[in-house]
């Protein structure tokens, strides 16, 4: 039943009885129809009350009718209506409408006041407006308002979120008497951009009358942002010298903690705290999972009060972080049942990332049925993790068919790109590629792995050579270490080993252990063996040996029979205490997912698996050319 029929309206105020209850476009499409043929839009104050009401509304669609009503109305020549939308777009989710909205006004021939220039600016540094922004200034400049301390803050607080800190401090140097908020907005400014020193020189500049809790909590959050051990130092220097803390103090001193590893420290202070909110749980969860201590997070997360979606969201991505997806679907299905939470896109994002890991593919058709059941939109890192989980998943189809309806950013074609790579498809890869320069669409440091990976698995040498050197040439992108691991893979598989070895040679960077195994690995598939011995050498020089690279070498000497060698390099892992840890992979069939592990026959149907293949190896054999 509509909204207006199930509604008991007043006779005397129908229109401003609704409205607290328009949420959808919906039903603001109704109100806006029982507005227009009840005749109360003749009425310019009524009209002008809704457009108050409405732009004062925290939902969306609320803002929209309202600038229906407002441009059905005589034009107003008071800035209040004017300011009144102005606000509603800043904050809203169109910002550029701010802008619109405010151009329209001077057009009319309306003089714009304080307020008026502070949210159109508020609405500039929201959408990187910086032109129509520095526009505004300049005719701040010429008005008597060019002296007004609230539009010089407003003026600091626009140059220092579009990280044009340098033009802040000179409108900040030109304010004569200032007060606490061009402080505290200078010093922001400073924090946001990274210009740690020049806030403390700032804050240090200050008079401590003038230092309030948002100042101390401003520096206290940059010095703890540095996660080089120094700043969160001096952000407990500033903490305990505060003459007075609040929740969002301690907050920020523990995420400054856990961001660093600190977690004994944080502890301590977690305990100290007498009062706690759910983002300093969500803090500590954090630490514990970043740090590896998942019983640690999942024992604080069952220990809450209560939980909001952020605590959820942390505790399945990091699951997901420390390889441990089977538990983050768990805590998906009990989120789920408990009910009072709804999951969001970063919800979902986790979920599928933790369905691609143990290629859940019937879980993963649920997530996308339930993301178009509830209209959910795909042009952000929702649509990435679906079309990622499809291609792990090997649905490639299923990916290119989410990858047509989404948004298409570049995080969108990377994430097709490699998963094409991944399977093999390395010649749709490079046409994808090509889309999408054609597109317009600038290629970023992942879509060169993708490419090159692409290449790789393929082996197509002269494309991956192309792509290799159209990074530097055509995109001013510099290769990093592990674009010469995908082209020493790409060079590697095909053979070319001389080749390899010259481009690890000529690394403008130190080559790592990827690198190195990566050759190595070739050396053994091309039973290069006195190669093999000078890239293990790199290898153990530079520290970086491990399992991996011992497990390579061994085989290396096994294909060419060097059975002595094979049992000295299984005595030093043995002396080094190295394993390599089994490789295992599933696949899900009618529903059940069946894991299979290296050497392991445990797995009910092992005996009839080996003997299939042991029968298939056969047929192959019989049936292959005599040379």
């Amino acid at each position: 039943m509509l909204l207006v029929a199930r509604s008991n309206l007043p006779p005397s105020d129908p229109a401003l009885a609704l409205l607290p209850r328009c949420k959808t476009l919906r039903d603001v499409e109704q109100l806006h129809a029982r507005l227009i043929t009840s005749g109360f839009l003749r009425y310019p104050s009524l009209a002008a009350g809704v457009v108050i009401r409405l732009s004062s509304s925290p939902h969306p669609a609320s803002h929209h009718l309202a600038r229906r009503v407002f441009f059905s109305l005589p034009i107003p020549t008071d800035p209040f209506l004017w300011n009144a939308l102005i606000k509603s777009s800043s904050h809203g989710r169109d910002p550029n409408q701010a802008v619109l909205i405010f151009a329209l006004m001077l057009a009319a021939g309306i003089t714009a006041d304080e307020f008026s220039y502070s949210l159109a600016l508020k609405g500039c540094s929201r959408a990187s407006l910086l032109r129509e922004g520095s526009q505004m200034h300049s005719l701040i400049r010429k008005t008597e308002l060019s002296s007004n301390l609230y539009l010089q803050n407003s003026l600091i607080g626009f140059y220092a979120r579009c990280g044009l800190y340098e033009l802040a401090r000179q409108v900040f140097d030109r304010i004569p008497q200032r007060d606490s908020v061009s402080w505290n907005s200078m010093i922001d400014g400073y924090v946001k951009n990274g210009r740690i020193g020049a806030a403390r020189e700032l804050f240090d500049q200050m008079r401590d009358g003038d230092r309030n809790l948002v100042t101390w909590n401003s520096m206290i959050g940059g010095c703890a942002s540095e996660t080089n051990g120094i700043g969160i130092d001096m952000a407990r220097r500033l903490f305990d010298e505060m003459p007075e803390r609040d929740l969002v103090s301690w907050n920020l001193m523990i995420d400054g903690y856990a961001r660093c590893g600190r977690m004994v420290d944080a502890e301590d202070l977690f305990e100290r705290m007498l009062d706690r909110d759910v983002i300093s749980w969500a803090n500590m969860i954090y630490g514990y999972m970043e740090a590896g201590s998942v019983a640690l997070a999942r024992k604080l997360f069952d220990e809450m009060p209560e939980r909001d979606v952020i605590n959820w969201n942390i505790m399945m991505s990091g699951y997901v972080k420390n390889g441990n997806s089977a538990e983050a679907l768990n805590l998906f299905s009990m989120m789920r049942l408990q009910g009072s939470v709804a999951p969001d896109n970063a919800t979902l994002a986790s979920v599928l990332s933790a369905i691609s890991e143990l290629g859940r593919i019937h879980d993963g058709i649920a997530i996308h049925e339930y993301i178009e059941r509830n209209c959910l939109p795909l042009d952000g890192k929702l649509g990435v993790s679906l079309i990622d989980m499809y291609s792990k998943c090997g649905r490639l189809e299923d990916a290119l068919e989410v990858f047509e309806i989404s948004g298409r950013s570049v995080d969108h074609w990377n994430a097709m790109i490699c998963g094409l790579a991944v399977h093999g498809c390395g010649a749709l890869a490079l046409e994808l590629f090509r889309e999408m320069e054609r597109c317009l669409v600038v290629p970023d440091d992942i879509t060169f792995i993708g490419v090159l990976n692409a290449c790789s698995h393929s082996g197509l040498v002269e494309e991956g050579l192309m792509c290799f050197e159209m990074m530097k040439r055509d995109y001013n992108l510099e290769p990093k270490v592990q674009h010469y691991g995908c082209m020493v893979d790409v060079l590697g598989r095909a053979g070319q080993l001389d080749e390899a070895m010259e481009l690890v040679k000529n690394m403008p960077v130190e080559p790592n252990d990827v690198v190195w195994r990566s050759l190595l690995s070739a050396c053994r598939s091309h039973r290069n063996f006195d190669m093999g011995q000078t890239v293990v050498k790199n290898i153990i020089e530079g520290g970086t040996c491990n399992s991996s690279s011992y497990v390579l070498l061994s085989n290396l000497y096994a294909s060419i029979g060097m059975w002595g060698d094979v049992g000295k390099v299984r005595m030093i892992m043995r002396e080094k205490d190295l394993r390599k840890v089994p490789g295992c992979s599933w696949i899900e069939l009618d529903g059940v997912v069946h894991e299979f592990v290296v050497g392991d026959n445990s797995y009910s149907e092992a005996k009839g698996i080996y003997s299939l293949l042991e029968g298939l190896c056969k047929s192959k054999l019989c049936n292959s050319p005599v040379l």
